[in-house]
This record gives structure tokens, sequence and C-alpha cells, in this order.
């Protein structure tokens, strides 16, 4: 891998592209591998040799609307020439598919159960809440997700929540500035109160229902504008 990785501008290190071999090694049979923001890079190697060496899971690379598309388009050919290049060094240019469409379209039109998520965006709340929102509900019952930047403000931030009263996975590890949080195992029995905080009475995990209501009203809004904004 140090071979194949050398030269290629990344922030991940050895040890966390270790982490992301291991994980991807272990993605159950039948689900896939997703990668949103800077992919094409170390960490897309990373996820499919991983792959590879377990079940051959597909991993899809696919960007963040954080990225500029002007930036994107411009460089767009020379980027994928070289990133191809790096794939058939790795043997794994049959398993990673890169996406020409920003998470959020993609999101809306899948149907593959995700084993693996690997966030990658640029640092800002509003960009690692998004992923969140777009890619949950594809998410296998025993999926893991991977958020690089995790001390970083923003990644914090939606870390937090996630693992607090407005989401439902737990802390697993941390590598480096990547966080692996999963999904609960626990078969949550709600006990809601009149300010529509729930309390599990298994594990005793509190949910804010009444914003969590709201904020997928705001997804479900925003959603609709962008549609409308293309036809």
């Amino acid at each position: 891998m140090k071979q194949i990785t050398s030269g290629i501008e990344d922030g991940i290190s050895d040890a966390e592209g270790e982490l992301l071999y291991n994980l991807a090694k272990n993605v159950p049979e039948g689900q896939v591998i997703v990668e949103i923001g800077r992919g094409k890079r170390v960490s897309t190697i990373w996820l499919a040799k991983g792959s590879a060496a377990g079940n051959m899971s597909k991993v899809y690379s696919i960007r963040s609307r954080s990225e500029r598309p002007d930036d994107i388009e411009a460089d767009e050919e020379n980027t994928n020439a070289g990133f191809i290049v790096n794939l058939e060094k790795a043997g794994v240019q049959t398993i990673v598919n890169y996406l020409h469409a920003d998470s959020e379209d993609a999101s809306r039109k899948w149907k593959e159960k995700v084993g693996l998520l690997y966030i990658n965006t640029a640092h800002e709340y509003e960009h690692v809440k998004e992923a969140f929102l777009n890619w949950e509900r594809h998410l296998s019952p025993n999926a893991r997700v991977v958020v690089y930047g995790s001390e970083q403000p923003g990644p914090s931030r939606v870390i937090k929540e996630y693992l607090g009263n407005l989401g439902d996975f737990t802390f697993e590890q941390r590598v480096g500035t990547s966080m692996v949080i999963r999904v609960d195992k626990c078969v949550h029995y709600w006990v809601i109160d009149s300010n529509e905080i729930g309390i599990c009475k298994h594990c005793g995990r509190k949910r804010n229902f009444k914003r969590l209501r709201a904020e997928a009203t705001e997804t479900q809004n925003r959603r609709g504008q962008t549609s409308r904004k293309r036809r």
C-alpha cells in the first residue's frame, strides 16, 4: 500500500488507512461501501483493498455538495486519469465506482444496503449533517460510519448529536482524526413525555422526537425546493 499510495496527496495517516481497510474487509456480503466527499485518493484505495480482501463489496465514491462544481469540472479529466492509474496499480479498478453525481442526488435513487459509510466532506457542520441525513436511511442494521476530521467543530457537533438524543448511533473507536460510530443495536422501547423527549426503558437512551420531526420536515422541504429548481 505504501508503494501504491506514495506521492498521492491525502490527509489520512497509515493508521487511519488500516482502519478503513479492516472495516471494509468486514463489510458483510451483499452490502456496499459508500465514500462521501473528497474521495478518489488514498482513502478510496484503502477501502477498495480491504473490500478485495473481504467480500468484494462495491465501493462507491460520491462527491458532496461542498466540493465546488467548477473546480471539479476543470480538473475532472486529469483527476480521473490519475485515479484510474492508481486503482489499476492497486488491482482494484473493478471494485470502485465513481458516481458523477453529488451525494444528495445519488441518495434519492439509492437502493443498495450500505454496510460502511465514510464521510470526508468539508468540515462545516452543514456539510457533515447533510451526509448523515441523506444516507442514514440506507444503512444496514449493523453498519458503521467513519467521520474524518472528527476533532473539528463541525463534525464533532454532528457526532455529538447522533451519539446523543438526536440519533441512533453508539461510539466504537477513534483512530487519528477518524471516529467510528455504529448503528445502535438496542431494540428501543420509548417512553415519551409531554415535551416529546423519549427514554428507552431498555438502555436508557434519550431521544428528542420534537426536534427530529422538525429536522425531517426541513430536509423534506429542502429536497422539494431543489427538485423544483431543476425542472
